[in-house]
């Protein structure tokens, strides 16, 4: 009994030494490489150039760190997020209804196949600059720029997803009368899972980066016009900051919510593989 503890717990331990080589220490090689190509390039600009547009890392998180501190993070970062998620959740509900009409109907595939065309082409640039146009310096104007841009990114994921069913397994439901709230439950969701999945994830990332674009133009708030304010006064440092302040927010979202959401999702086809297996 004693010998079998041992050999578990060397097991155990060759297990976490295992997860540490081939999960935590490329991410940390690649923290490392960034952080030195960083350091470089502000060395660089700060030996040739009167004024260094690149700080240098560590005064950059000081920057963002100090920002976090005092709050004044919180008073641009909060309005950020808040259109971001209403452009967010705009770009799923249209996408999605467009994917799914695509993939399901031949007139659906039609009639928005133009749409999704042009919109992929859009540059998010010129998106924002209409919507100020249009809306002016109000809630709309970032949050319909980051509708537009990103509903045509996830209906051609979900209508890719759609598309992909088992046409097979559908027709066998149907012939055994299974009931539309299983059949999507058991057969729909699980497929379409992947496609969603990616289409979310495609989708926030092209919001982060939308209205952050837009607040450049169409906006008194925010971490996008804090970016362009800052720059405009020279205060490179602090447009750095406001970046990093950004993207620790888009780390904790993608590391915390997304990636144990996905887990958790498919956790049925990790069991469904060791079942295999020990067949």
């Amino acid at each position: 009994m004693a010998v079998e503890e041992i050999a578990g717990a060397g097991e155990s331990e060759g297990c976490r030494e295992g997860e540490l080589a081939t999960r935590w220490l490329p991410r940390f090689l690649g923290v490392a490489l960034a952080w030195a190509l960083w350091r470089g390039v502000a060395l660089w600009f700060e030996l040739t150039s009167p004024v260094n547009p690149v700080p240098a890392p560590l005064e950059t998180l000081l920057a963002a760190a100090e920002l976090y501190y005092t709050g004044a993070a919180f008073t641009h970062l909060l309005p950020t997020l808040g259109r971001i998620l209403v452009g967010f959740v705009g770009a799923m509900l249209v996408g999605g209804t467009m994917g799914v009409l695509m993939g399901t109907t031949g007139y659906g595939e039609r009639f928005f196949s133009p749409f999704v065309v042009m919109g992929l082409a859009l540059p998010s640039v010129a998106l924002a600059a209409i919507a100020r146009l249009v809306f002016g310096f109000s809630f709309l104007a970032p949050t319909s720029a980051a509708v537009i841009a990103v509903s045509p990114f996830v209906a051609v994921n979900v209508w890719k997803g759609v598309e992909g069913l088992d046409h097979d397994l559908l027709e066998m439901a149907d012939s055994f009368e299974i009931s539309n709230r299983r059949l999507l439950l058991r057969v729909v969701v699980p497929d379409v899972a992947p496609s969603l999945f990616a289409a979310s994830r495609f989708g926030l990332a092209l919001s982060w980066k939308v209205v952050t674009v837009a607040e450049v133009f169409a906006s008194s708030s925010g971490v996008g016009y804090k970016v362009a304010q800052t720059r405009g006064a020279f205060q490179y440092t602090q447009t750095w900051a406001w970046a990093v302040v950004f993207l620790v927010v888009v780390v904790i979202v993608e590391y915390l919510l997304f990636q144990p959401l996905e887990r958790r999702a498919f956790d049925y086809r990790d069991d469904e593989f060791e079942l295999a297996s020990a067949r």
